[in-house]
């Protein structure tokens, strides 16, 4: 027995996510190849495109292994 609708499954590279820096919209493709960051924030801030961002909030990144010592987590 099949669906009558076959499931409509988006390309990843399609998919529109946010910008952590702007928090405007960007392709997922981008935010992956940017760290999280769309083409514009890249281009403008390209000294700390290569930066890892750590947001405790909405769960992004990691604690930096510095910090993890300093503050015994």
């Amino acid at each position: 027995m099949e669906p009558a609708i076959s499931p409509v499954r988006l390309n990843a590279s399609s998919r529109v996510v946010t910008c952590l820096w702007c928090h405007g919209s960007t392709t997922q493709a981008d935010a992956v190849r940017n760290h999280g960051l769309c083409r514009s924030c890249v281009h403008d801030n390209i000294e700390i495109s290569w930066r890892l961002i750590y947001d405790r909030d909405r769960n992004i990144g990691s604690i930096p292994s510095n910090l993890r010592v300093a503050y015994g987590l």
